[in-house]
């Protein structure tokens, strides 16, 4: 018995350390890729020593590191919400986040602080005052279902229906300022930042984003007991000893600001928050002290290809990341759904 015990365990420690190995192998692979320079060009220009190669590889880097460090903010961040939601199809974003943020972006260039428009062009004087308005703006609509969940009860079904209540209604106000204030252009630029591009995440955000993500990985990987109590049920969370609405408040909380802090700098990624946690079900087990690792390395490494396919299905055409997320991600996950009848879930 002990003897089996132990070559699961050794089985899900050695999948994680060769996940690691090919999410930390897949930044130098797929920084080859792209629209300028083919794979043989960078080889042949890094041997002959070619500026102009060297400052393409220094830009598609940057990208790939913010690809990595925002797929593991929001494969860990989907984890949390589907244990504390119990509900396999939960996300962060069930929470409407994207409406919020959305809403933060329109209202910043609304006041003129992120960029100023014309009917020709959108000017940012300070991009950064984008991503602070689109986290402000996602922590106020979170806060608030919190309020409400807890008025209720703080169970599942509580947190769903003030999800979808507020989301609602912050949709609403986005399409109202969308029709009555903004002109085409800042109207064309809300629009572009929900697609979910990795491009517009240029240095300074890459240095929060270093900072931040470590911070959240061990928030979620803390969490790990308490999202396998939440799994089993509130009755079963309170014998074992835990809060489950003090847990659930928690856990919840900090998946938000993990997916709040990823979307502000490179916008809309919902799906990835869906398809990690299933993926990494599959492979680790339902196990969180495994499953939270997990799937942090499958989100960075779906990401991770999935901006290296953006920049080259249609080359010299960069397409958003959020687009390529989607359309690769979807046959994918449908083939897990049919694969087994089912993919691994909650009950309940």
């Amino acid at each position: 018995m002990e003897r089996g015990v132990y070559i699961i365990f050794e089985r899900k420690v050695f999948l994680i350390v060769v996940l690691a190995l090919l999410a930390v192998v897949s930044v130098p692979v797929t920084v080859a890729f792209g629209t300028v320079y083919k794979p043989w060009e960078v080889l042949a220009g890094v041997l002959l020593g070619s500026s102009d190669v060297f400052q393409a590889l220094v830009l598609r880097f940057r990208r790939a590191l913010v690809a990595l460090l925002v797929g593991a903010l929001l494969g860990g961040a989907g984890v949390l919400t589907q244990a504390s939601f119990r509900n396999q199809l939960a996300s962060p974003f069930t929470l409407g986040i994207s409406s919020a943020s959305a809403l933060g972006v329109a209202v910043a260039l609304v006041l003129g602080v992120g960029g100023r428009g014309s009917s020709w062009f959108v000017s940012f004087s300070s991009p950064f005052v984008l991503a602070l308005f689109a986290f402000a703006f996602s922590i106020v609509q979170t806060l608030l279902v919190l309020l409400l969940a807890w008025r209720a009860g703080l169970d599942p079904r509580a947190l769903v229906l003030a999800s979808i209540s507020l989301n609602f209604m912050y949709q609403a106000v986005l399409y109202l300022v969308q029709y009555l204030v903004l002109n085409e252009v800042q109207l064309a630029t809300v629009v572009f930042w929900t697609f979910g591009d990795l491009g517009r995440a240029g240095w300074q955000e890459l240095g929060v984003l270093l900072f931040g993500t470590p911070v959240f990985a061990l928030a979620y990987l803390v969490l790990h007991r308490d999202l396998d109590l939440l799994v089993l049920g509130d009755d079963v969370a309170e014998t074992s000893g835990i809060n489950p609405r003090r847990a659930r408040l928690i856990a919840v909380m900090v998946a938000a600001l993990g997916a709040a802090l990823a979307t502000s700098f490179v916008g809309i990624l919902a799906f990835l928050c869906l398809l990690s946690p299933h993926v990494a079900r599959l492979l680790i087990g339902g196990r969180h002290k495994y499953l939270v690792s997990g799937s942090m390395l499958i989100g960075a490494l779906i990401l991770v290809w999935a901006d290296a396919v953006s920049r080259t299905v249609l080359s010299p055409v960069v397409l958003p990341v959020g687009i390529t997320l989607s359309l690769t991600g979807a046959p994918l996950l449908i083939y897990l759904l049919t694969r087994g009848g089912g993919v691994g879930g909650y009950k309940g």
